[in-house]
């Protein structure tokens, strides 16, 4: 496969919504020095590519396929750290801007949407996949994440794997407050618990072969500000109304001295296509 560009419309009523809003005035360039680097950093990344390593044996891929990949930075850490035998890297993403930066370095870009992609944008015909994903399935919303597991799994072939990390909350209270905060931040961005995320993989299909924690986002107000298009009194008053509902010192909210911050918790989930 070669380097191609073309967004895939969606064409039937099944579509799943997975909307970036104004997020995409953070994509390009910018992206890697979002949130003190988190999506940038090769510490961070370091769990997920000896994840993806593990389980390179059983998956024997033929394309690594990244769902939501962007500037293609999680498969050139893949490929900086070395893979056992030769297989095609592709990124699909809805940015174009972020996929000019993966196709400088040397992937195979996909311009096109998680929810709509089918197997064959992506992979080569004949040949096994093995599908990553980092920090997407919450924009697809409360209303649509059960969907877009269950579209994923429909573009794999059985025994196929999906590693994935994925924002959820080992506490419903947890997970309560970060979905508040992001509904208050108007996005339609929603947080799991690691149980129902996991109730959830099997209804759609997946057989979860392992799960691990991965490093936290540490949120700051000022940048999400930046990131939601919100501004000081609009972060002022989500401070206070999440003070007031969920207390100042909560373990995934508390105040600070220039705003405020949370905790988003990540897993990394490796998932095999069920018969």
């Amino acid at each position: 496969m070669t380097a191609r560009r073309g967004e895939r419309k969606a064409a039937h009523s099944g579509a799943i919504r997975v909307d970036f809003g104004p997020e995409k005035s953070v994509h390009g360039l910018s992206w890697g020095q979002q949130h003190s680097g988190y999506f940038g950093s090769p510490e961070v990344a370091r769990a997920m590519v000896d994840t993806v390593r593990g389980i390179w044996r059983p998956a024997n891929p033929d394309a690594v396929v990244d769902l939501g990949g962007g500037t293609g930075y999680f498969l050139g850490q893949l490929r900086e750290a070395g893979l056992e035998r030769p297989a095609a890297l592709v990124v699909l993403d809805a940015s174009a801007e972020q996929l000019g930066q993966a196709e400088a370095a040397g992937l195979t870009c996909v311009q096109g949407s998680v929810g709509v992609f089918r197997r064959g944008d992506v992979a080569p015909a004949g040949g096994r996949v093995l599908y990553v994903m980092r920090s997407v399935l919450h924009y697809a919303g409360e209303q649509g994440w059960r969907r877009l597991l269950r579209h994923i799994r429909r573009q794999a072939e059985t025994g196929e794997y999906w590693v994935h990390q994925t924002a959820c909350f080992e506490r419903r209270e947890d997970a309560d407050c970060l979905n508040a905060l992001y509904g208050k931040m108007r996005t339609g961005k929603w947080y799991p618990t690691v149980q129902v995320l996991g109730e959830g993989l099997e209804s759609a299909g997946w057989e979860v072969v392992s799960t691990c924690p991965a490093p936290v986002l540490h949120l700051k107000s000022g940048e999400l500000g930046m990131r939601y298009e919100l501004d000081a009194a609009d972060l002022k008053q989500i401070q206070r109304e999440m003070i007031e509902e969920y207390g100042a010192d909560n373990p995934v909210f508390h105040a600070a001295e220039d705003g405020f911050q949370a905790e988003l918790h990540y897993r990394i989930w490796s998932c095999r296509a069920a018969p």
